[in-house]
């Protein structure tokens, strides 16, 4: 019997690939790969198919013009690095094929049950990542006692803490979305502060000690139950937290730069980049040269670790793109926070709200201890948060909370 890839068929196909890309991408990179290329094959099947019919979502348009901007800030770094190749193969990794879900999805998903069964596995397997961790660590698998869950790094499960926390806050307490969704994100949300006690980043506390009552404030002055739960989250793990002297002991450390090197590392290579800058001021020492450059020329021999890039997405970014690239990266990420908050401040809808908080906690916040713009399966879901939320309120359900 013959298949026809009707364009209904094709979008659920694009919509399970994109689903699967997402949730193996921190299991199996090449899996992750797999998936993403295939999702992109089928996208452009569909396009075509629909080539007289293609539409795009107007609010989004402003998103996309500040990302092509900070890309193309970036290019003159790829093109003059002295190697040519690299600078262009890291030029459309980090770019174009990490980009390429959220495309996708604002142009081929346009069915809102999709959406949200997209976000709701995801979310599952996220709270099962997340617990994990409690293995690992209960059964000693790390030599620092800190768990990473399905991926291979503490730092890559650690931002992605960062977005999903606030995120299965607001979909709990908010009534624009649907019930099974609602059901998973409370699951997640508790693995979530497993996963915070268990991977031990200090990184991913500030984040969420900023960002959860930030997102939760409004829900929780209309609504004493609400109040309740956060109150009682927050007693919990504080408690938890305040009991334990391996915990405090790693929050104390948060300002020692002497003893503790995972700070004092950082320190010195920050300083680093900014000496590259000043040696590289216009387009830096090229995209995808940090690590041979610094080692060969910039590192000193206060920096006990021998660090790859600059644990900072703006240190590193000013050191291989120089000034046009800080520029691009300024008005991209201040582009995204100010038009989201602007927006969420006039209409109080819950997608304007995580499209800020992700942006704030993967790229200004996180992004201050990590370079979360290089993490491969943590660029994917985080373009992949930013293109749910967008489309989902194109397709709104009902009335938000007010």
């Amino acid at each position: 019997m013959k298949v026809t890839l009707t364009p209904q068929r094709l979008t659920l196909v694009i919509a399970v690939c994109i689903t699967c890309m997402i949730c193996l991408t921190r299991l199996s990179m090449a899996a992750g790969q797999v998936f993403n290329g295939l999702a992109l094959l089928f996208g452009i099947i569909l396009l075509y198919k629909q080539r007289d019919y293609l539409s795009f979502p107007e609010e989004t348009k402003g998103y996309c013009i500040a990302y092509g901007i900070f890309v193309l800030s970036t290019l003159p770094a790829a093109l003059f690095s002295g190697d040519l190749s690299k600078g262009m193969h890291e030029f459309l990794q980090m770019w174009f094929w990490r980009y390429a879900v959220f495309l996708i999805i604002l142009f081929c998903i346009r069915r809102r049950d999709y959406l949200v069964n997209m976000l709701t596995v995801f979310t599952a397997v996220f709270g099962i990542d997340c617990l994990v961790t409690l293995v690992q660590v209960l059964f000693d698998l790390s030599d620092n006692g800190r768990g990473w869950g399905l991926g291979g790094s503490q730092l890559g499960i650690a931002s992605l803490m960062c977005i999903m926390m606030p995120l299965a806050v607001v979909i709990l307490f908010d009534s624009a979305f649907e019930r099974r969704l609602k059901k998973v994100s409370a699951f997640t949300l508790l693995c979530i502060c497993i996963g915070l006690l268990c991977n031990k980043s200090r990184g991913s506390w500030l984040s969420n000690m900023v960002l959860v009552p930030f997102s939760a404030w409004r829900y929780v002055v209309c609504n004493k139950k609400f109040l309740g739960i956060i109150i009682g989250l927050f007693i919990a793990f504080g408690a938890f937290f305040a009991s334990q002297p391996q915990y405090t002991a790693r929050f104390a450390s948060i300002t020692n730069i002497t003893t503790d090197r995972s700070n004092g590392d950082r320190i010195v290579v920050w300083e680093a980049c900014i000496e590259m800058y000043k040696d590289h001021p216009i387009a830096g020492i090229g995209l995808g040269q940090f690590s041979k450059t610094y080692k060969t020329y910039y590192r000193t021999a206060d920096d006990t670790q021998g660090l790859n890039h600059a644990h900072n997405n703006f240190f590193h970014l000013l050191a291989e793109t120089g000034t046009l690239g800080m520029a691009g990266l300024l008005y991209f990420t201040g582009y995204f926070v100010m038009t989201s908050f602007r927006r969420w401040k006039k209409d109080k809808n819950p997608y304007d709200l995580l499209i800020l908080t992700t942006v704030l906690s993967y790229i200004c916040i996180f992004g201050q201890v990590e370079y979360t713009m290089d993490l491969s399966s943590g660029v994917r879901i985080f373009w992949f948060i930013l293109a749910i939320m967008m489309q989902l309120k194109a397709l709104p359900r009902k009335d938000t909370f007010n």
